[in-house]
């Protein structure tokens, strides 16, 4: 019986189904990881991001013309500037569609940290496909949280669990320290585990010769190769402008799209995409079914034609295509 715990605890590399990274902008924001924005005060952080929150909220494009496909939805939960005299009045100079950007209101549930359960819980709600902190120091316990090894760890994993289980990207926007001389990465307040922990880490500074410029090098990348920068500029009278970025020609690793033919044969496809990693709550694939234009019927016609088991686990219903125990 003993012999029969320990082996569940191992799994084999080799039934590990291998997935390309999915990318929200490549190489800067993956889909499902977390990314670290960083940068000193009033270099423009917040405002690159709502620049390109309001191109995600009205299906745009990236800084590079890359195009986005169609609109999706965004968590901008910032603490620094008021909702309704700075924030949205800026979302609406951008041009973003607000009815698809969203917040968690801190005056009715209170202050929140970064393992917040609301924040997970908004998430679950909402279907974010980007979610974006800002910035990460007004969002921790204590200001020893975050240079506490153990605590920030275990702040990290926790938000890297909610953007992978949930398939958003998290983007922490956060101020540099004064170690001036310092490597890059050490210049991250709080603990090196919040770097660690993030996949890419990018890094906003003036250009020298024209303090209205910013210059965007992303100085760690744990999912594709780093090639070039982003650039933008912020003047008095001009305001925001995304210039020509130097990203170079690399190309992103994209998965060849299959071509359905009926609702039926997409649903299985994705059916079996969800559940190829484990087992998943029948709410959870509902919900991401739907947004691919999925209704309840089709689903529940193919969760039968593809022989998807269901089982109840603590007052929920899982969809499961592993045989049941005891069964071949």
């Amino acid at each position: 019986m003993q012999e029969n715990d320990n082996s569940s605890l191992i799994t084999l590399y080799s039934t590990v189904r291998s997935v390309p990274v999915r990318w929200l902008w490549y190489p800067f924001i993956a889909y499902g990881k977390i990314t670290l924005l960083q940068g000193d005060p009033g270099d423009g952080k917040s405002t690159m991001m709502m620049n390109l929150i309001s191109e995600l909220s009205t299906g745009g494009a990236t800084p590079d013309g890359k195009p986005l496909g169609r609109p999706q939805k965004v968590i901008y939960q910032c603490s620094e500037d008021g909702v309704g005299d700075t924030i949205k009045p800026r979302l609406e100079r951008y041009g973003a569609d607000c009815s698809n950007v969203a917040f968690i209101n801190e005056e009715v549930c209170g202050g929140l940290t970064l393992d917040d359960e609301r924040i997970r819980e908004a998430i679950i709600e909402f279907r974010p496909k980007l979610v974006v902190i800002d910035p990460i120091q007004a969002y921790i316990g204590s200001d020893s949280d975050l240079q506490k090894a153990g605590r920030a760890r275990k702040l990290m994993h926790r938000l890297g669990m909610w953007a992978s289980t949930y398939d958003c990207a998290i983007v922490l926007i956060g101020h540099l320290n004064k170690k001036e001389g310092s490597k890059d990465l050490y210049r991250s307040l709080g603990s090196i585990d919040v770097v660690a922990a993030a996949r890419s880490v990018l890094q906003i500074e003036r250009d020298e010769d024209d303090r209205d410029i910013r210059i965007v090098h992303q100085i760690k990348n744990s999912l594709a190769p780093s090639d070039g920068c982003i650039r933008f500029e912020i003047r008095p009278q001009e305001g925001f402008r995304w210039l020509d970025s130097e990203i170079g020609s690399l190309k992103q690793d994209v998965a060849e799209q299959p071509v359905f033919k009926t609702k039926m044969e997409k649903a299985a496809f994705l059916i079996r995409e969800f559940l190829a990693d484990g087992d998943m709550a029948s709410k959870e694939i509902y919900e991401r079914l739907s947004a691919e234009g999925i209704g309840h019927r089709v689903a529940e016609d193919t969760k039968k034609e593809i022989g998807v088991r269901c089982y109840r686990k603590m007052r929920a219903w899982y969809w499961s295509l592993k045989p049941k125990e005891g069964e071949s």
